[in-house]
């Protein structure tokens, strides 16, 4: 993670922090070692520190997955579950809008905000003002220069191209299959995705349904907490709902309370998290819904509680099944109106090649 008082990472063999490329890496340690995989400290939730040469000598988890391609909207297609927003799923959904309140959902950008692994948000006013004076009436002008991992930072949407899984030997390619099985030999490329790039999601216009853990919980989830089917149930009983709200093409979110770290503890939010596991990924799948989305960032438990899987909630519903994600939310509105179900919209950046989006979706009640 990165220091979030200077944004400066740490190296990869400090106490301070680990990349993703950290985190995948030990959790082919732990299948031997039982090394917990985690996120930040190498405390309760942290992991064993390993030098990059230890880690280029690990080799990948043995995988006997079933092919998952080509997907149910074709061996072609990109957009995956966001196929599901059709013109009949937009008429069924504004019903839902009877008060026409709009709540914001997401974070502010800024450099104070937690960072996973090295990624940078770096925000600069060039000339200050950039431009000007022009014509006779003075007009002068701000622009604003951007350095960071624009896709995967702050409120974050995840794309399609973002997660994908190894299947053959380690630096395989053709054999680093993502959603519908595109390998990355085939797409993956400097200068942007050839295929899966953000711009290929459809727009967001679905009913979305909010799981209110703290409720259920009496207080904030600890990292490494997992939610199970039984909390979501208990949850929609606490929130007078049913699992029969559900519809092909809604959403699910997660209220955690982890989100009351961001920008106060930083350290804490980027060391694990609360979330769904697999039982509640498959449920997602049973389901059919078209995203999850949570107050951390990841949404998934991490460390997940199969000390050998890192992220595998990504590379179940993502990968194989088209199903996006949406981390870093804000659901604090929601809650004190006690909103539990709303319209959740959403249209990522078109940025094309990009392997996620930032933004701020609605709620809409």
């Amino acid at each position: 993670m990165t220091n979030p008082n200077n944004n400066e990472s740490m190296d990869d063999t400090g106490s301070a922090s680990t990349d993703r490329r950290g985190f995948l890496k030990a959790a082919g340690v732990a299948g031997a070692s039982a090394v917990a995989v985690a996120g930040a400290s190498h405390g309760k939730f942290g992991l064993a520190p390993i030098t990059p040469a230890q880690a280029d000598t690990i080799s990948p988890p043995k995988l006997s997955e079933k092919k998952w391609w080509p997907s149910k909207w074709g061996a072609d297609d990109q957009a995956g579950a966001s196929n599901h927003i059709t013109p009949a799923k937009v008429l069924d959904t504004v019903k839902w809008i009877k008060e026409g309140k709009v709540y914001k959902l997401g974070h502010n950008y800024e450099s104070t905000m937690p960072l996973f692994g090295k990624r940078v948000f770096t925000l600069r006013i060039p000339g200050s003002p950039t431009g000007g004076p022009f014509g006779d009436n003075r007009l002068v002008y701000h622009d604003e220069f951007v350095t960071a991992e624009i896709g995967q930072v702050g409120t974050q949407f995840d794309g399609l191209g973002h997660i994908g899984i190894q299947l053959g030997a380690d630096g395989d390619k053709k054999e680093m299959r993502f959603y519908n099985g595109h390998a990355a030999a085939d797409f993956s490329d400097t200068y942007g995705l050839k295929k899966l790039g953000v711009e290929n999601c459809k727009p967001f216009f679905t009913r979305g349904h909010l799981i209110d853990m703290v409720a259920v919980r009496g207080r904030m989830m600890e990292a490494g907490e997992e939610i199970t089917v039984a909390d979501v149930r208990a949850a929609l009983q606490k929130q007078n709902m049913s699992e029969a709200d559900f519809k092909p093409g809604d959403a699910i979110f997660f209220h955690t309370g982890w989100s009351s770290l961001w920008g106060k503890n930083n350290d804490k939010f980027n060391s694990g998290e609360p979330g769904m596991g697999l039982e509640v990924a498959n449920w997602v799948i049973e389901k059919d819904l078209c995203l999850t989305g949570g107050d951390t960032w990841a949404v998934e438990v991490v460390p997940n509680p199969d000390k050998t899987l890192a992220f595998a909630v990504h590379g179940t519903l993502q990968t194989k099944y088209g199903i996006y994600n949406h981390e870093n939310l804000v659901f604090d509105d929601l809650i004190a109106d006690k909103k539990y179900q709303f319209v959740y919209v959403f249209t990522p950046v078109p940025m094309a090649g990009a392997t996620g989006s930032p933004g701020v979706p609605i709620g809409i009640t």
